[in-house]
């Protein structure tokens, strides 16, 4: 196997031990006739700039991504938080749809996922105007998702461009009124400033409203003080992993998968 992993161990009291691979920061960089030549020339770029930062790596992110999905089928459960593709391409969006076609798995989304090209700032303009299209790609529901699994409730949440929202609010409290322990997985840790809305920090820019703010602050106060929910596991960085501080708890961050990178998460 050309896969590395990052073993994770969490004791949570279980019947039996539930297995979930994570997966991060895959960064898909394609394009075809239909993106036109200066994509492709786009996309040939993006492919050297991951080839040289993961240092000459065995597969592209395409074979990792393939091998990866293969991997799964051992696995309870599969979770995948974000920048799968590097940009909107066509050709992004089919390769994806190709291989996780038949996978049943968890996804949100990063910023990559809207982003027309790189190098063009972030704007929820843009997210907004291209949701569906990216939804299409991908089973289940970006923005929030859960699933129980051996007694354990797997969470995905949006946070690509640091903020929660009032949907995401009012699902996590009625997944937490099942009373199950709770895993979150989101692109951003939470120890990043921009998710913690630290003022100063907007991202790019991207502009926030006072009260967007004030939710997410809200709803990251929520998480770190509601005891169901255990930790958080994230990618973004693309170091070689780690932890996040929640508050009082403990948050991990993955390293990304065009390095070959995969996490095998056991909870008993």
């Amino acid at each position: 196997m050309n896969l590395k992993s990052q073993k994770f161990y969490l004791h949570f009291g279980l019947e039996r031990p539930v297995r979930i691979l994570h997966l991060t920061d895959v960064h898909l960089s394609l394009a075809d006739n239909l993106d036109g030549d200066d994509m492709k020339e786009h996309a040939a770029h993006r492919r050297d700039v991951f080839f040289r930062e993961a240092e000459f790596p065995e597969r592209d992110p395409v074979g990792y991504l393939e091998e990866a999905m293969e991997y799964s089928k051992e696995f309870d459960c599969t979770v995948i938080t974000g920048d799968l593709l590097d940009f909107n391409s066509h050709a992004n969006r089919e390769t994806a749809k190709r291989i996780l076609a038949g996978h049943d798995y968890l996804f949100c989304p990063g910023s990559h996922e809207f982003a027309p090209k790189i190098g063009i700032p972030d704007t929820f303009a843009y997210k907004n105007e291209h949701w569906d299209e990216v939804q299409s790609v991908f089973r289940g529901d970006m923005e929030f998702e859960s699933r129980i699994v051996g007694g354990v409730n797997l969470i995905s949440m949006d946070n690509s461009f640091y903020l929660w929202t009032q949907r995401q609010f009012d699902l996590l409290k009625q997944e937490v009124a099942k009373g199950l322990p709770i895993v979150l997985f989101c692109h951003c840790a939470f120890n990043s400033p921009a998710i913690l809305q630290t003022p100063g920090t907007n991202y790019k820019q991207l502009l926030r409203t006072e009260e967007e703010a004030n939710l997410t602050i809200a709803v990251n106060e929520y998480i770190f003080n509601e005891p169901l929910i255990k930790t958080a596991f994230s990618g973004h960085y693309h170091g070689m992993g780690g932890t996040a501080s929640m508050g009082e708890k403990e948050g991990y961050v993955l390293a990304p998968l065009f390095k070959g990178i995969v996490g095998e998460i056991v909870i008993d």
